[in-house]
């Protein structure tokens, strides 16, 4: 680890909470003591909105910061992301989301005391991000069942349920759904398919705890690309038990591979997708990897290789 300078050292980090977020808002107060308690000097802002998280990370990577600390979802972070990229600016996570996806695929503990000691540490890494269209994403891209069920959460049923939200809410979505007709493109292969489920995945986890792939890495420069079953609602059960049980290289309800850059349309209306838990984008997709985007601070030891 580099030495700060006198003036780095002089100067606060800017820690940024979503107050909006699942704790958000309940544990400002507490995300300030356990950074402070770790021994950093810290300048904490409560946001409400995207322009004012952009205007104050602007304003650190003009100053020169080595990190800035962002509490909140895992949408959250990936806006914050979409301003650090490519950028000498590290960002660290405080883990103040429902699933907290990233802050796994990053290996970061999720109790607040402890990411606080890790986060004080300040070890860095590169990592990849993905792109699609034009917003930047860290975790995944999904189409089809888990889409419509992340619109029928509502933030009551999350802060209720927490990630056993998403199984209480899919199990009266899935009654209802209706397959997808979509073309995927990339260099390594083309197909049709009609399905339930896609998933486009670049970091380790996905919605929470749930492993992307055995080999699945924040630092492979690859996506993992799953379709989940066909037509026919049976298949996906099959595919997902196939997918978590780490089955799906040899099943053939299973369409997988890695890729750097696919492109997915919708053979019938424009379908909507889930761009790490926001639903703000809509096919076609572009979907590409940029390796090594984004500084992060990540605890000793950090393997991206390994779930």
């Amino acid at each position: 680890m580099s030495t700060r300078t006198n003036e780095e050292a002089a100067r606060p980090i800017a820690l940024i909470i979503n107050t909006n977020s699942r704790r958000g808002h309940d544990e400002f107060e507490l995300a300030q003591k356990a950074l402070r308690d770790a021994g950093l000097d810290i300048e904490a802002h409560a946001v409400e909105d995207e322009k004012e998280s952009a205007r104050l990370i602007a304003l650190e990577i003009e100053a020169g910061a080595k990190i800035v600390v962002v509490g909140g979802g895992d949408g959250t972070l990936s806006d914050a992301a979409s301003h650090l990229i490519h950028t000498d600016v590290a960002l660290a996570v405080l883990p103040m989301g429902t699933g907290n996806t990233f802050a796994r695929s990053l290996g970061l503990p999720l109790d607040l005391v402890e990411a606080a000691k890790t986060i004080a540490a300040q070890h860095i890494e590169k990592i990849d991000v993905g792109k699609v269209n034009d917003q930047i994403f860290l975790n995944s891209v999904a189409l089809g069942l888990t889409t419509d069920i992340a619109q029928a959460l509502t933030k009551d049923i999350k802060k209720k349920l927490g990630l056993l939200a998403w199984p209480v809410v899919g199990i009266r979505v899935i009654a209802k759904h209706r397959a997808l007709v979509l073309k995927v493109s990339s260099q390594e292969k083309s197909f049709a398919v009609r399905t339930h489920q896609l998933l486009i995945v670049n970091g380790r986890y996905v919605a929470g705890p749930i492993a992307a792939a055995p080999d699945a890495s924040v630092q492979d420069h690859a996506f993992d690309v799953f379709v989940l079953g066909g037509a026919h609602k049976g298949t996906l059960l099959r595919a997902t038990w196939n997918w978590l049980t780490h089955r799906h290289l040899f099943s053939p309800e299973n369409r997988y591979f890695t890729t750097k850059k696919l492109r997915v349309e919708s053979q019938r209306c424009h379908v909507q997708a889930n761009v790490d838990g926001d639903i703000n984008d809509q096919t076609p997709l572009d979907l590409e990897i940029l390796p090594s985007a984004l500084r992060v601070v990540v605890p000793w030891g950090f393997d991206g290789e390994k779930v």
